[in-house]
């Protein structure tokens, strides 16, 4: 009995409180390649909307190709401020 009250307890100590991810926009950066692509792929499968940046056009493409209409890709180079303020104007319009 005592294992099962952990067991229910640590379940909602645990419980994400972010609600239904279904909801979400999660902006995710370094998307081309490693941890922002799998990132990003990851979140887009779990059916939460992706809004990926990307610095290269090849990197775009393929994301594009690889994950459902819920992930939508921008241009960024986070060196480059014109690249940042087009990203948050298409996330505001996006929104």
């Amino acid at each position: 009995a005592l294992i099962f009250l952990y067991k229910k307890i640590d379940a909602l100590i645990r419980k994400p409180l972010l609600g239904s991810l279904h909801e979400k926009y999660i902006f995710v950066t370094g998307c081309d390649s490693g941890f922002g692509k799998t990132t990003a792929k990851h979140l887009d499968s779990l059916g939460v909307h992706v809004i990926a940046g990307c610095f290269t056009e090849e990197g775009r493409k393929n994301l594009k190709e690889e994950c459902s209409s819920r992930l939508n890709v921008v241009h960024l180079d986070i060196t480059d401020i014109k690249t940042i303020e087009k990203a948050f104007e298409f996330v505001k319009d996006l929104i």
